[in-house]
């Protein structure tokens, strides 16, 4: 590999759990935004923190009603009664502070990060495919003559360097913005001599070669231009 190839996002550098075979499980998703956006989600500066523990998804079961064993409780007046699955507030802690998560809360802390990620980028995307759709992907993108170097991993290829670890079974990465461009620009250009994976080729091409309009409208608003950020899902 060139150094070249090394510093444009080629390598492969990402968080997992090692164990299992590499790629996508059950599906993947990715989102428009700032790598460095990403990471302020666990060092907020200014304003930020209020607003982000103001934006929560608590699984709420129904508001709380006192009762004469309150004080066993710990409940505050008014305060919501939460379902078993749902994240709690010390999560959010752990996560706006950036500190470690045990790995029996990291399906809810994943749901807050995720949530948070709807709300900040520019858009997102939900594949549902599993490893041998990914690797019948590959397969027929490289029959098309496209570049080993943009196969779908390609897009997950760099380490987020987050204190959030990845779920069992999950991959955490992210990829540049011109990385992403190209290889969505690539894709595009080879649907004509695909032989298969057609539709999920165009399907995510389209919403690659998008970055440019959501990096004008990330300008005009003072903010860096999206990469692309992806967490495969277990």
């Amino acid at each position: 590999m060139t150094a070249d190839r090394a510093r444009r996002g080629y390598v492969r550098a990402v968080a997992e759990i090692a164990g299992g075979a590499p790629g996508t499980a059950s599906g993947v998703r990715l989102w428009a935004v700032s790598i460095t956006d990403v990471r302020s989600l666990f060092h907020p500066t200014g304003d930020l923190a209020e607003r982000l523990r103001a934006d929560v998804p608590f699984h709420v079961l129904a508001p709380y009603k006192p009762s004469w064993f309150k004080p066993l409780l710990k409940h505050g007046p008014g305060a919501p009664l939460l379902a078993p699955d749902s994240p709690l507030p010390s999560d959010v802690d752990k996560l706006l502070h950036g500190h470690f998560v045990p790995p029996d809360r990291l399906v809810p802390s994943w749901q807050i990060v995720s949530h948070w990620l709807d709300r900040l980028s520019s858009a997102n995307l939900r594949l549902e495919i599993d490893r041998g759709t990914a690797e019948r992907l590959d397969f027929d993108l490289a029959r098309a003559g496209v570049a080993s170097h943009f196969g779908l991993r390609t897009l997950w290829a760099r380490d987020a360097a987050l204190p959030l670890g990845p779920l069992a079974g999950s991959e955490v990465g992210y990829q540049r913005y011109a990385v992403a461009l190209e290889l969505g620009e690539a894709w595009r250009a080879s649907l004509g001599a695909l032989e298969g994976s057609a539709d999920l080729v165009a399907h995510v091409s389209d919403w690659l070669c998008q970055l440019p309009t959501w990096a004008g409208d990330a300008e005009g608003a003072g903010r860096p231009a999206p990469d692309v950020f992806a967490v495969t899902l277990p």
